[in-house]
């Protein structure tokens, strides 16, 4: 016993070195298999490259407001054929396309890219391009060159700027083709994105400047930084990483790109200037041989894919506490109504900017859908009116009938907002190919949280202040305010019946949707037209303070509803504007600003001002330069 005692260590250490000697010939063999030629690039492929890039950035106005910073970063350069076809993966999971980011080391996968879903990359391009206001058919699209930070070690950071370079298809594959578009698909720290298609034939297309091959200046219509408004243009410089046009030329002489941009304000001054470029030091090929230089340059800049997020912060927390510039709040994606909200974008002729990525809908709105769906098939059976919802942010429509028959309508082309058939909340009656006659209600939104505000406000009425403010319109707001009031027996029964008849949780909802309307009366400085249903605290006396809602409307055609569909209600209720009171909370705990005005907690007023017919510069005039804080787009803390 104490000889082996005594020996353990030694024949542990033996074992060890004997599996690890066993090892080398299948690590060779796995190393091997990468450089078979049907797991290599095509010859007439665009090579791909690992770069240590360089980023400058610099805020020129408010002058108070300057700042400025640089840092190195590492960008993919990469044919996007070889991508998908896994010819540029690598051994030893060292890059890898698609699957998990937490499984290789570098990584990359179509997931966050262009529209959203699986699709490769190829695909989603050509469903972008091919849209009719691109006029870019698919057999024109040839070679593809995609410039994009990766995922490093599992860890997917802001992608600020993906930038797309697409060819014409050449006869010769042996040729890159002319530039046939850039594509700049912008990303913001909320999980969305857009892409700006910049064509050499557009109107929008300047003499560049110098050392740089193609220039652009074209509407802004995305928001990307919360210090900035959406309205001004972008001033793009851009290189042409492939002059040359022999594809072969550039084994030797890797590719350069090199992008400046320019925020410009609305009154054509600029505001804040970024560039990108590769270098100085020299790219390293997507090979098997060079896993090694791969390393390498990881090991230079370790920590610079994940610091993105953290310098983000970092410079946002300077230019809000230090510099004195407030918050806009995240606008939803350009569309139809949105010229008529706080913080409008720039007007585009010509339509260069598309949306792509959205936020993921909670699941209080999947299960808000959920109840009004169930609640107004009863509804269009009892009023023999057929209600359409169309929604323009990427959702299915719902149809619902007078014979209860419930449709879900694929989305039409246009869900990334191009035409969505409303305008400050008043539809035209035949938007979208509807003609809606006294039967047919539509309802056209691009709202996220459409089916949600339903349940929350307290009457049809609310909602039509509203909904010019949620991008959201009707056909007939007769219609609309008969098809969503309660029952003419439960509308005005007196307090003691109704509460008492009600369950616990249709008198939990009733009481928390009451609160919520007067935390948000609290926060407006005009009152409530007469014309809509008064609200009052939920302890004071009233006939009308527990009025009963839509949904607590129980028609006999109506599909069993029980203390289930209660509690789901409430449920919604509680959630949404539990997250509601907790923003404002959070903003007041850390002394964080929203520009004046733009407040989420401030649409009830936003909505009356409109309905009044009143702006933000009649009612504010010039106080403090408020007129020249517009026109530059960025307001300071007040």
């Amino acid at each position: 016993m104490s000889f082996w005692w005594t020996n353990l260590p030694l024949s542990i250490s033996a074992a060890g070195i004997g599996l690890s000697l066993s090892l080398i010939p299948l690590l060779f063999l796995h190393f091997r298999s990468f450089l078979s030629p049907s797991r290599r690039p095509s010859v007439n492929a665009l090579p791909s490259y690992f770069y240590p890039a360089v980023t400058s950035h610099g805020r020129h106005l408010p002058i108070t407001a300057k700042n400025g910073f640089s840092y190195s970063v590492l960008y993919l350069g990469a044919d996007i054929d070889s991508l998908e076809s896994g010819s540029l993966d690598l051994p030893f999971r060292i890059l890898k396309y698609g699957g998990r980011p937490i499984s290789k080391l570098i990584g990359i996968r179509t997931k966050d890219y262009l529209a959203h879903g699986d699709q490769g990359f190829r695909q989603k391009l050509e469903d972008l391009l091919t849209e009719e206001k691109h006029g870019i058919s698919r057999d024109e699209i040839g070679k593809v060159w995609l410039v994009t930070l990766p995922s490093l070690a599992g860890w997917e950071g802001p992608n600020p700027l993906t930038t797309w370079f697409v060819y014409r298809k050449d006869k010769d594959e042996r040729r890159v083709g002319e530039v046939l578009c850039v594509i700049l698909e912008v990303h913001s720290s909320f999980g969305e994105s857009h892409a700006y298609v910049l064509k050499p034939t557009s109107e929008y297309r300047q003499e560049p400047a110098k050392g740089y091959d193609l220039a652009f200046k074209f509407p802004r219509t995305f928001h990307v930084s919360p210090f900035n408004s959406r309205d001004g243009y972008y001033s793009c410089n851009i290189t042409n990483p492939y002059p040359n046009q022999d594809v072969q030329s550039y084994s030797s002489e890797p590719p350069a790109f090199k992008i400046l941009l320019k925020v410009i304000s609305a009154d054509d001054q600029i505001k804040f200037v970024a560039s990108l470029r590769s270098g100085p030091s020299p790219p390293v090929p997507l090979e098997p041989y060079s896993i090694f230089k791969i390393l390498y340059t990881l090991s230079k800049w370790p920590f610079t894919l994940m610091s993105v997020t953290f310098r983000t912060f970092y410079q946002a927390y300077k230019l809000h506490y230090i510099k004195k510039l407030a918050l806009f709040p995240r606008p939803e994606h350009y569309t139809t109504g949105s010229d008529g909200l706080f913080n409008p974008p720039q007007k585009d002729r010509v339509d260069v900017g598309s949306a792509m990525q959205r936020q993921e809908i909670g699941w209080t709105e999947i299960k808000a859908r959920r109840i009004i769906e169930k609640r107004s098939e009863g509804r269009c059976a009892q009023l023999g009116i057929d209600l359409t919802v169309k929604l323009k942010n990427g959702r299915q429509d719902l149809t619902v009938s007078a014979q209860s028959e419930k449709l879900n309508s694929i989305p039409e082309k246009g869900i990334n907002g191009q035409s969505n058939g409303h305008a400050n909340g008043h539809a035209n009656g035949h938007a979208n190919g509807h003609t809606p006659s006294k039967v047919e209600l539509v309802i056209t939104s691009s709202d996220p949280y459409f089916f949600t505000n339903l349940l929350i406000s307290p009457s049809p009425h609310h909602s039509l202040i509203l909904f010019p403010e949620q991008l959201t319109s009707v056909s007939s707001s007769d219609l609309f305010i008969e098809f969503f009031s309660p029952t003419p027996n439960d509308q005005l029964r007196p307090k003691t019946e109704a509460v008492a008849g009600a369950g616990i949780f249709t008198r939990l909802s009733r009481s928390r949707r009451t609160a919520y309307f007067l935390y948000l009366y609290s926060h407006s400085n005009y009152a409530p037209p007469p014309s809509i249903p008064p609200i009052t605290s939920p302890s004071t006396p009233s006939t009308l303070t527990h009025q009963a809602h839509f949904v607590e409307s129980a028609p006999a055609q109506t599909p069993e509803w029980g203390w289930r569909d209660d509690l789901d209600v409430y449920r919604v209720i509680f959630w949404f504007t539990f997250n509601e009171y907790f923003e404002k909370r959070l903003f007041d705990t850390v002394h964080a600003k929203f520009v004046e005005g733009s407040e989420p907690w401030k649409i009830w007023e936003r909505a009356l001002k409109r309905l009044q017919g009143l702006t933000r510069d009649e009612d504010d005039g010039d106080a403090d330069g408020l007129i020249e804080e517009k026109k530059l787009g960025t307001y300071f803390v007040r």
